[in-house]
């Protein structure tokens, strides 16, 4: 047992299965006090939130102390191409036993729990400023693999960036859609992203790949656009994943147009944002800055090997 974990008390660690729906609502809601934003859920978004980030209450972790809710780990678990992959869904304590070392506890439980489920990766995502999170996610094994970031523009894109997408139709690129599936055969594309941005999450969405002259995938994006259900007025686009072939020398441009496409049409009004798109490559981020949006957040992604 850590050193710290013994000033917590008596602690009943139970799967979330094994708890009411109020409990677990009120894990949520006390876990997150004092988060960096709000992040209060009412009993029906919490029950869709389960649904729609597949979590599975038989392998997520809650703690009692005193028989009071102090802790949690939702555990989401999808297979792709044969291969459980697991994700830490959120990570929560109560204000009353932070810095104790029970979220070390709950985190070594949740990976057991993981690996039960014969899970062979875990990912998850965490505020970069979370020191205290950061630790304990590292001593159960988890490392940081790469920067997130979430950023948000409203209205036409105008001016727009220098268009690259132009000039490289003008030299006989294309671009067409793709599924999400047919993305991840794609020899540069990136596996190692959020769960939000994993392709298995993003099957009813739009891939978008850009080819040279002679038929080869150069750079791709996926992502999801919404639409006024009366008018079909484009409303939203929400960009996961972007990146170009790395070997190739005009990457930045690559890059560049696929953020274009992605985003396009550039002077249409609408709500424009990442979702823990990948900081990675500076030709993603410069050219978020240059068409005016917003950081809203930054996280790192962590993996783990199971």
């Amino acid at each position: 047992m850590d050193a710290e974990a013994k000033n917590i008390g008596a602690v009943e660690i139970r799967r979330l299965a094994d708890c009411t729906f109020r409990e677990a609502v009120e894990l949520w809601n006390i876990g997150f006090s004092g988060y960096y934003s709000d992040m209060t859920l009412s009993m029906e978004k919490y029950v869709a939130r389960l649904g729609a980030y597949a979590i599975r209450p038989d392998l997520s972790v809650a703690a009692f102390v005193g028989g009071e809710p102090a802790g949690f780990v939702l555990v989401g678990l999808k297979t792709a191409d044969g291969v459980p992959i697991a994700w830490n869904g959120g990570t929560g304590v109560s204000p009353n036993h932070r810095g104790k070392g029970l979220a070390k506890r709950l985190m070594r439980e949740a990976v057991a729990a993981m690996k039960e489920a014969g899970a062979r990766i875990a990912l998850l995502e965490v505020v970069q400023k979370n020191a205290g999170a950061i630790k304990a996610y590292e001593s159960a094994g988890f490392r940081i693999r790469d920067r997130l970031i979430g950023a948000k523009r409203s209205g036409a894109i105008a001016p727009a960036p220098p268009s690259e997408l132009g000039k490289l139709a003008a030299g006989g690129y294309t671009v067409s859609s793709a599924r999400p599936a047919e993305l991840k055969h794609l020899p540069f594309f990136r596996h190692e992203a959020a769960w939000s941005g994993q392709w298995f999450n993003r099957k009813d969405d739009q891939g978008i790949v850009i080819r040279d002259p002679e038929g080869a995938a150069a750079a791709y994006a996926l992502a999801r656009q919404t639409f006024d259900d009366e008018s079909g007025r484009l409303t939203g686009i929400v960009l996961f994943q972007c990146a170009a072939d790395p070997s190739r020398p005009d990457r930045r441009v690559l890059v560049r147009s696929a953020m274009e496409a992605a985003f396009g049409p550039l002077d249409i009004d609408c709500v424009r944002q990442t979702d823990n798109l990948s900081m990675s490559d500076p030709a993603a981020t410069e050219w978020l800055e240059e068409a005016g949006f917003e950081t809203v957040y930054t996280q790192y992604l962590m993996i783990a090997e199971l």
